[in-house]
């Protein structure tokens, strides 16, 4: 016998394939229930779902009164090889059956058990609910409806969650585009170094490019005649591009102007940008926007 009948508590219809023992435990998907009587096979009978039962268990130490123990099918009750299926406290791979009632350490057979109530909803934990799948409690994690079960998963894309619930915007996503309107120079014409911008917060500059606009070209740009961007902090170089033969730019697009230095893309708070354009005598350039993507710092 696995259970003796203590204490009523709710109970369930039941009709076995085979006959069941009194005092024998059913497991029925997460629901552990107890025969309080035998049921021969193939006949109704009825299951208690609540109540307190002195139940056979392992080794496991239960050093504290309601303790969450589980039922282990496959285990062994202390004492005894002549009965499969005990109380344990290990939960991997195990069925939660309810609370210990008193300590019984790990060379005590039984333990007062009160059997898991149907209608106490408030004393399971999420892993206990048949429509929650892995349950890792991992920081950070949520539990997400995947068309079936609810899995424990962590947040992704655009923003991570921490164990302490702060949310935090994922960098490529909290990326800022500034456009900076640049008047047209003419063959020849060249940009002195003149400030283009400047963030009030630190920031990693991402690319930095020149939109030229639709009414106007670069003239004649060739390896004799270049035409030179280059972009700095007032002081170090961030980016140089350099359009000659083999590299032209292009009207009425959006001109990458390059790698940027590691080091110097990286500014403090107010830092400035400074751009420069050097045109050869038949290179000229379009009115267009100076385009800085930057990444402000999240502190």
């Amino acid at each position: 016998m696995q259970a003796v009948f203590y204490q009523v508590g709710a109970v369930i219809d039941h009709t076995p394939s085979g006959p069941i023992a009194a005092g024998e435990v059913v497991v029925q998907g997460k629901l552990v229930g107890v025969a309080t009587q035998a049921i021969p096979a193939l006949t109704l009978g009825s299951l208690a779902v609540t109540g307190v039962f002195r139940t056979v268990k392992d080794s496991s130490n239960i050093t504290a009164i309601g303790t969450a123990v589980y039922w282990d099918a496959d285990g062994t009750p202390y004492g005894t090889v002549l009965v499969t299926g005990a109380l344990t406290t290990t939960a991997t791979g195990n069925v939660f059956a309810g609370w210990a009632l008193e300590i019984a350490d790990a060379t005590t057979g039984t333990v007062f058990l009160l059997l898991r109530s149907v209608q106490d909803t408030t004393a399971l934990g999420t892993d206990d609910l048949a429509d929650v799948g892995t349950v890792d409690h991992t920081a950070g994690d949520i539990l997400i409806a995947d068309g079936t079960k609810f899995e424990c998963l962590p947040v992704s894309g655009d923003a991570t969650i921490a164990s302490t619930g702060v949310v935090t915007i994922n960098a490529a996503h909290a990326e800022q585009v500034i456009l900076v309107p640049i008047a047209a120079l003419g063959a020849g014409a060249d940009l002195s170094a003149l400030t283009m911008a400047a963030h009030p917060r630190a920031n990693t500059l991402v690319s930095l490019g020149y939109l030229s606009g639709g009414d106007g070209d670069f003239g004649t740009i060739d390896d004799a005649q270049t035409s030179v961007f280059g972009v700095t902090d007032g002081t170090n170089t961030i980016v140089t591009k350099t359009y000659n033969t083999g590299t032209q730019p292009t009207a009425n697009a959006l001109n990458d102007l390059g790698a940027l230095d590691g080091t110097h893309k990286v500014l403090a708070a107010g830092e400035i940008l400074k751009l420069a354009i050097t045109n050869g005598t038949t290179a000229k350039t379009p009115a267009g926007y100076l385009v800085i993507r930057t990444i402000p710092t999240n502190a």
